[in-house]
């Protein structure tokens, strides 16, 4: 099956606007999908680029002809010897699939349902030691789901939370930038979400290793572990899962469901070519050739080298004026074709 959800068959970014207005660059979007039709919207940018000085401020939003919305705007300011970062991200997603539960499953047999999303941030960046980035803040979310047509099937999800629900927690992130044995960095990731008979929690360790060839070729590697907490009592939206939309490129969105997931993603990321704008912007082309496998599971314990699941593809990197870049994947598995389109690197 292809996966589409918030994906693209075609994408024709008109870039009219590439050249400096007073630091804001603004980048219209249009593309279609066969599940969710025409997608307009655009990335607006202003100053992306470290100090943020005065501040710095982006953000993409789209709607597709279904009715899915997407937005997520985020400012940054530098304060003190760090920098502060207020995000919000508003989602209306229409015909999202749950498969089930565990790390099978048939991708051919799953439940539809709409859902609305709206998490709001803030939180505060710093060095406190050479080669260490701390992040820590405050994290808000609300969730529901809706057109959710009764069905057993249903009976295999491991949480009952789904109507209009609110939480907030803590939220905290270390990087440590390895020294220069090798170029990468050890990340560790956690946050705490609590409201009334609810608890939850999401841990996550990764390690990140590039390996320069020249100046326009980089292998790298990614692999990464992560743990959730609280499953019975987490709401539907937020159940920890493995599939397209984190990292699991070739594969529908949350596709397996399990407390523990383990991912690797290996790329050759090759600079095309850079064209300059002017002194202090420029755009370029980088294609990627990448491989995924993942895993989830419900203990560690339970984790086995025939329990991956594998894809592999091509990526298209589009890097644009004052700090932003745009990812296009598409990625082959046994279930099909994903294409996966979002802002950044993968990792």
């Amino acid at each position: 099956m292809t996966n589409l959800r918030s994906r693209t068959l075609v994408i024709l970014i008109i870039l009219f606007s590439a050249l400096p207005l007073y630091a804001l660059k603004v980048f219209p979007l249009l593309s279609y999908s066969s599940s969710s039709g025409l997608l307009i919207g655009g990335i607006m940018s202003h100053n992306m680029i470290p100090p943020f000085s005065p501040f710095g401020f982006s953000t993409m939003a789209y709607i597709y002809t279904d009715g899915s919305i997407s937005a997520e705007p985020q400012l940054l300011f530098k304060a003190g010897s760090g920098i502060v970062r207020f995000n919000i991200n508003y989602n209306v997603s229409r015909g999202n699939k749950f498969f089930g539960w565990g790390n099978r499953g048939d991708n051919e047999l799953y439940e539809s349902y709409d859902s609305e999303t709206q998490e709001v941030s803030g939180s505060y960046n710093f060095t406190p030691l050479s080669g260490i980035i701390f992040t820590g803040g405050l994290l808000s979310r609300h969730s529901t789901i809706y057109n959710r047509l009764n069905n057993q099937f249903w009976e295999q999800s491991p949480t009952d939370k789904f109507g209009s629900l609110w939480t907030a927690g803590p939220s905290m992130e270390g990087i440590w930038i390895i020294p220069s044995v090798i170029d990468g960095y050890f990340k560790t990731g956690y946050d705490l979400q609590l409201a009334d008979n609810i608890s939850y929690y999401n841990t996550e360790f990764a390690l990140s290793v590039f390996a320069p060839v020249g100046t326009s070729t980089v292998p790298c590697f990614r692999t990464r572990i992560t743990r959730h907490g609280g499953t019975d009592s987490t709401p539907f939206p937020y159940l920890p899962s493995l599939g397209g939309n984190s990292g699991l490129r070739g594969y529908n969105d949350a596709r397996f469901g399990g407390n523990w997931s383990l991912l690797g993603n290996l790329e050759l990321r090759q600079r095309i070519f850079t064209y300059t704008i002017d002194e202090d912007n420029s755009m370029s082309l980088s294609l990627v050739l990448f491989g995924d496998a993942g895993q989830v599971a419900d203990h560690l314990s339970e984790f086995k080298w025939s329990g991956f699941h594998f894809d592999g593809g091509l990526g298209a990197r589009i890097t644009l004026p004052g700090g932003s870049s745009l990812r296009a994947d598409f990625a082959l598995s046994p279930e099909g074709l994903g294409i996966q389109m979002g802002l950044g690197e993968l990792f």
